[in-house]
């Protein structure tokens, strides 16, 4: 049996928009869009589920075509999400809050045939932990507290 992964990182809010985050020895900022209250000084939540997703796909593509015997020398991978902010902006409680689609293109440069690339598409998608989280439900436990 393979032993469970688990992960943590610590977030710490400096204003509305702003937030750097602890992740291992790395810190990550994110930011907003000044329409939404920030300085437009680092992607959004919002861009990092896509670049995030996107990382996955790429260690997934050649995870998995390493496993199957395609050479790959390269990938570009594109995402693309729509959403409508009603829901965040609290108009519209009928509508989901995040993405409600995500189109994700990924390009190898590789000298595979269409039906292995067909193989190797069926078990990235199968196997993508990330697409996992985003495609289906991942029960989420909020709580919050004071500071002292």
């Amino acid at each position: 049996m393979t032993a469970m992964y688990s992960a943590e990182v610590r977030t710490v809010g400096e204003s509305m928009a702003r937030s750097m985050t602890d992740v291992h020895a790395f810190k990550i900022f994110m930011d907003e869009p000044e329409s939404l209250g920030g300085k437009n000084a680092a992607p959004s939540p919002l861009d990092f589920i896509l670049a995030a997703h996107a990382g996955c796909l790429n260690y997934m593509t050649h995870f998995i075509a390493n496993e199957m015997g395609i050479e790959i020398e390269g990938t570009e991978i594109t995402l693309g999400g729509s959403l409508d902010p009603a829901k965040f902006a609290g108009k519209n409680r009928d509508v989901r809050a995040g993405y409600q689609s995500i189109d994700a293109q990924i390009r190898v440069r590789s000298n595979a045939n269409s039906e292995q690339l067909a193989a190797l598409l069926d078990e990235v998608q199968a196997r993508c932990p990330v697409s996992d989280n985003i495609a289906n439900p991942t029960p989420v436990k909020l709580s919050v507290s004071g500071m002292d």
